[in-house]
């Protein structure tokens, strides 16, 4: 007998998370050279930047890999990275006859490589792949992501960022074949992170676990590790940040940045609008973002009471106590503004940031949909320096 329910149940697709196969805990990154081999590279291309190479990691990394596939280095990678950093990967990638690409560093680095790694098998320069709606592309070449900050959750998203140039706002690409191939993650390569890149990066974290767990997406284990990951956030954060040799809090840390990152892949919402709106002016994006969850969270607590009260729950918070304000605190605490006027952020034309946050594929899975007056109000009390909800 047929199932009367069996073609409705199959019209709705399973939930799906795309994994990179992950080794997590200190030292290893001594398990790089195994992982090369098991992929069958001969010639991968170390991206990384001028910092990492500065701190000695790059050296790390290259020592972990022994007698295994040699490596060339491109570190050229810049804060903000724009579309001529991917091409000249690109190129260096096609020159030195490359592979497979490792990415060592943060957010910047990681999604700078992910490009690299997708123009080492399409045709092309990234600028006919991101901001290119419908655009095709085939599964790119190996990526191994070692992050050196607990934030961006790259390692583990389907997502990449990138600003066409130094004076635009970032574009975005989402795609199954943006996921690395492998993610070592290693806690004590971020020992020696200062602590405000550590407290911006872990409010990066918050904002990806966050906005994931409000996502309409239905992925039961995704919406998990987003609420384990904001509760490891709540614990560890401060200790992470006011203490780096505390490795315990950085391990915790970079659980958190991870469930961040497949979080990301179940899709964001306003805060994530408002800070690729304002990204402009080359402001951190962890601190952004955390920007427009202060923001943005009254307007989504009043369409999904709910699912806000689960993620206060999961920070620690009370019944009674307000979501926003205690993110706000925690950043002040951290030394972080939590509103545009603290930041600094000089408007242009705030109806047209308005504008670009109300037409934001960020919305696309959000619980609200901010019209342009609404942002229009967010942008304001923040530019102000009130906290939503504030007089």
């Amino acid at each position: 007998m047929t199932d009367p329910g069996a073609s409705a149940h199959a019209a709705a697709p399973p939930s799906a998370l795309h994994l990179p196969r992950t080794l997590f805990g200190s030292g290893a990154i001594a398990s790089l050279k195994s992982e090369l081999l098991a992929l069958g590279v001969r010639r991968p291309l170390l991206v990384t930047d001028r910092g990492v190479v500065a701190a000695g990691l790059a050296d790390r990394l290259i020592e972990a890999s022994g007698d295994g596939p040699a490596m060339r280095v491109f570190a050229e990678v810049t804060e903000n990275p724009v579309f001529a950093d991917v091409d000249e990967g690109a190129s260096w990638w096609r020159e030195g006859g490359c592979d497979a690409v490792v990415a060592l560093g943060g957010g910047s680095v990681i999604d700078t490589a992910k490009l690299i790694a997708l123009l080492g098998t399409n045709p092309g320069s990234v600028a006919d792949h991101v901001g290119v709606p419908g655009a095709t592309h085939r599964a790119g070449a190996p990526l191994v992501a070692v992050p050196t900050t607990a934030g961006t959750g790259s390692e583990a998203s389907p997502a990449a960022g990138i600003h066409p140039d130094a004076a635009s706002p970032s574009l975005g690409m989402n795609s199954r074949h943006l996921v690395p191939t492998v993610a070592i993650l290693d806690p004590e390569l971020t020992r020696s992170l200062p602590p405000r890149l550590t407290a911006a990066t872990g409010i990066d974290a918050l904002s990806h676990c966050i906005e994931g767990y409000l996502s309409l997406k239905s992925v039961p284990m995704g919406k998990a590790m987003a609420l384990d990951g904001i509760a490891r956030i709540a614990r560890h954060l401060r200790r992470a940040a006011s203490h780096g040799e505390d490795m315990e809090a950085r391990a915790e840390m970079m659980i958190a940045a991870f469930a961040g990152g497949v979080s990301i892949g179940m899709g964001l919402g306003p805060a994530h609008a408002l800070a690729l709106s304002c990204s402009d002016q080359g402001f951190p994006h962890g601190v952004l973002s955390g920007i427009g969850l202060v923001a943005s969270l009254d307007a989504t607590a009043r369409r999904a009471p709910e699912a806000i009260a689960e993620v206060a729950r999961a920070f620690g918070l009370g019944a009674t106590a307000s979501l926003p304000a205690a993110i706000a605190s925690l950043m002040r605490e951290l030394g972080l503004p939590a509103t545009l006027g603290e930041l600094g952020y000089a408007a242009g034309d705030p109806a047209r940031l308005a504008a670009a946050a109300h037409a934001s594929h960020f919305n696309r899975f959000a619980p609200v949909h901010p019209s342009v007056a609404d942002y229009a109000g967010m942008l304001s009390s923040s530019m102000a320096g009130r906290l939503c909800g504030q007089a």
